[in-house]
This record gives structure tokens, sequence and C-alpha cells, in this order.
């Protein structure tokens, strides 16, 4: 829901050639705290339903993640152009738990989903690079080119 929430957003992800970018789209960036003359950075200035679809995502990744029966069953089920996304959806919650618990104990976990919700807009990100190669691979060539005519 979360990928769903922004897509429709975002659009395509195209314009984003770094995680860095969709993270700021969001509105999710580090904010700097200093005293004295040096300004804050870091407003929340992106954009408010995809920071807060991320952020309410986050929670998610209190529990410890497992591989429940059913699950195993219906990642045996996905196709195998799908299996480069298999270490991705493996990676993301065990790396996103660790974080929430490593900063939810240090800052409080108010920050901690912000940080969580931040690197997982990178996931994100990440999973719509991944597909958007794979679909370009397995586009076929135009019909102009399988007759080895050249278009001027």
């Amino acid at each position: 829901m979360t990928a769903a929430t922004l897509v429709a957003e975002c659009g395509d992800f195209s314009p984003c050639s770094h995680p860095r970018q969709l993270m700021a789209f969001t509105g999710l960036v580090p904010m700097e705290s200093s005293s004295g003359k040096t300004p804050s950075c870091g407003t929340k200035t992106g954009n408010v339903h995809g920071r807060r679809a991320v952020v309410e995502s986050a929670h998610n990744y209190r529990c410890r993640p497992t591989m429940p029966g059913a699950v195993r069953r219906r990642l045996a089920l996905i196709p195998e152009w799908e299996a480069g996304l298999r270490p991705i959806s493996w990676r993301a919650p065990v790396r996103l738990h660790g974080r929430l618990q490593r900063i939810g104990v240090k800052k409080g976990y108010a920050p901690a989903y912000t940080a969580v919700g931040r690197e997982l807009c990178g996931y994100v990100w990440e999973v719509a690079v991944w597909t958007r190669a794979t679909l370009r691979a397995e586009e076929t060539p135009p019909a102009a080119a399988k007759e080895g005519t050249v278009a001027h």
C-alpha cells in the first residue's frame, strides 16, 4: 500500500536518479539541530501524503520479521523473473527492524519511525528501478528492427 501511495503521489520514479531524491520528495530529510546563529535545516516541505504513508508503514517494523509457512508458499508461486526481488524483499524488513530497535532505544521511537520511513523510501526506489530495468530487458524490439530495415 505504501508503494502504491508513493506511485500515486510521485508518479513514475524516473525523475529520481537516486533514492535521496525520492526521500527529499516526501520531505524525509535529516534535520539539523544546532544552536546559535546556524539555522535549522530539513523542514518538512515534501509531499504530505507520501510522508504520512511511509512513516505509518514504518510502524510495521516493530515486530521481528519472520517467514511463516503461508508466506513461503506464496513466494514459491512467484514467477522466476521476480526471483531478483526475493533478496530485496527479505533484506528490507530485517534491516528496518534492527534500525528501528537501535534508534528507538537510543533516541526514542518518534524519530526512529521517521528514520525507518526514510530508509523504506530507499527500498521502494530500489524495487522500482529493478522493475523498470527488468521490464526494459524483456521488451521486444520494434517490427522494423526485426526485419533488419533501418528507419530514417
